[in-house]
This record gives structure tokens, C-alpha cells and sequence, in this order.
């Protein structure tokens, strides 16, 4: 019997695995304009900006969204890389940020990526005492919705001045359709550029 449940386990996972395989494959067309939408979504031109200015200003936009955003620069690009415990599995988010110069202006390119480690435990009663601990693995995705990269230029466009609004995580909801904001604000500390928090904030309005 424990022999028979661990078999159908794995076989259902393979069966996941194996579906997603099963998909039609996309035409030339589909891949074209799938590849210049992507482009679009994760690439900005700055005018009469440095690529310096724009990676400073991308550094900072990581600081304020969150206290745990580890950053690291090289040449003229920056990976912001970020370790957090989401509904008890480890999740690490990871930015990639690049620029480069277009005669006097200033191309970036920004691509998120997201890798979760979750685990099955076949050890527990359910599964029979069967005492085996099977893993998934890590399970990285390159992020293709684009209300997070909105977020990340709004916010990059703000500290540059290019727009005098900065959006909190709260409006970011309300704004943007594609609700796949959580690189920048699930269990963040989502700073406005004044330095204050999202709780604080919550906490001074409560108190007005």
C-alpha cells in the first residue's frame, strides 16, 4: 500500500511536469510579437540621463521598496537580489538591471526573475510513515506580466524626475490590472523616497 501511494505521488507530479510540455506550439507570428512585447515592457530610454544616474536611481528604488534587498554593481549593470519566507516556502527574487548609452540618452533594461524552494514531506502520517522527504527543487521563472516592471519605472521615472509621483504599493494595486506586484510589496517595507514605511504611514493616517 505505501509502495502503491508513494508511485501514484511521483507519478502525479511527473504528470504535472509532462502537461505543461503538451502545450500547441506558437507560430512565427505569436514568437514575434511575444519577443517585442516583452522588449517593450522591460525596457525604458532616458533622456539626457547617464547610465550612472539611472543605476544609482535603480539602486535606490530596491532600497526603499525593501530593507532586505541585497545589491550588487558591476560595470554598468546591478542585480538586487532579495530572500524572504512567503506562505512557508523560501522565495528569493532576483533583479537584473542593465544600461547602456544611445548617443545622449541612456537605454535600461530591467528583468526580474523569481525561484521558490518548496518541498513535499512524504514522512508524515498522510503518506503512511513512508519516510521519504521528496523535494521540487528550486523553480525559477522569468517574470513576463508587466505590473511589476510598471512599478519599478514608475517609481525609477519619479527619482529621476521624470515623474512627480511616487506609487506606494497600495495605489500600485489600484492601478495596475495584473496583480503580480509581490516582488515589491508582499511582506516588504515599501519606504516612500521621505524614508517612511508603509506602516508608519498606516499609523500617521490612523492618527489624523
Amino acid at each position: 500500500m505505501k509502495k502503491l501511494l508513494l508511485t501514484l505521488v511521483v507519478a502525479g507530479m511527473c504528470f504535472g511536469m509532462v502537461g505543461c510540455a503538451t502545450q500547441k506550439p506558437l507560430t512565427s507570428e505569436e514568437i514575434a510579437a511575444e519577443r517585442e512585447r516583452q522588449i517593450q515592457m522591460t525596457t525604458r530610454i532616458y533622456e539626457g540621463k547617464t547610465p550612472d544616474e539611472v543605476l544609482h536611481s535603480a539602486d535606490m528604488v530596491f532600497r526603499l521598496a525593501d530593507d532586505n534587498y541585497l545589491i550588487y554593481h558591476q560595470g554598468l549593470s546591478l542585480q538586487a537580489q532579495r530572500r524572504s519566507v512567503i506562505d512557508a516556502a523560501m522565495a528569493t527574487e532576483t533583479w537584473v538591471v542593465q544600461a547602456s548609452y544611445v548617443g545622449n540618452r541612456t537605454k535600461v533594461v530591467a528583468m526580474h526573475s523569481g525561484q521558490e524552494q518548496a518541498r513535499i514531506d512524504l514522512s508524515s502520517d498522510f503518506f503512511g510513515g513512508v519516510g521519504v522527504t521528496a523535494g521540487t527543487g528550486p523553480m525559477t521563472n522569468m517574470t513576463t506580466s508587466p505590473a511589476i516592471y510598471q512599478l519599478f519605472f514608475a517609481r525609477l521615472d519619479n527619482l529621476l524626475g521624470k515623474n512627480p509621483n511616487w506609487i506606494t504599493c497600495k495605489e500600485a494595486k489600484k492601478l495596475f490590472t495584473d496583480a503580480n506586484l509581490d516582488p515589491f510589496c508582499k511582506v516588504a517595507t515599501d519606504r516612500t523616497p521621505d524614508g517612511k514605511a508603509a506602516a508608519q504611514r498606516e499609523l500617521e493616517q490612523a492618527n489624523q
